[in-house]
């Protein structure tokens, strides 16, 4: 379930990117491919949720033997916050409001954070 949830994270971001970049362009009504792409963008968000709430449960006991359920408390709450500002500044951006660039570059720190703090996890890559 891991390289699930980590394969969606990454899918994740390039569609965030992509769709930023196609709105970016032209945030108009008529830009199908942006708002389907957004759509599909919509549905990863669920499907990282979800499987970073399986991961959770499927490794619970370890996470109690670790003592480790702050950190993974603050790296869910880091994780929906990302998903959060992901969608905000995507939607602010459609709408053309002038905050978008401020919430994108919230979202990017909030990104890097989430990322540092999971690979610092007892299941991440760079615990030792």
């Amino acid at each position: 379930m891991l390289h699930l949830h980590l394969t969606a994270i990454i899918v994740s971001f390039i569609l965030f990117i992509a769709v930023y970049a196609m709105y970016k362009k032209n945030n108009t009504a008529e830009n199908k491919p942006a708002f389907i792409l957004h759509m599909v963008l919509r549905v990863f968000y669920l499907l990282v949720l979800f499987s970073g709430i399986m991961v959770y449960v499927g490794n619970m006991e370890g996470i109690s033997n670790a003592g480790s359920h702050m950190q993974y408390g603050i790296k869910a709450l880091l994780g929906i916050l990302s998903v959060g500002f992901m969608e905000m500044a995507i939607v602010r951006l459609k709408k053309n409001s002038r905050k978008a660039t401020g919430l994108l570059i919230v979202c990017l720190v909030l990104i890097i954070a989430t990322v540092i703090m999971g690979a610092m996890l007892p299941l991440g890559m760079l615990s030792f």
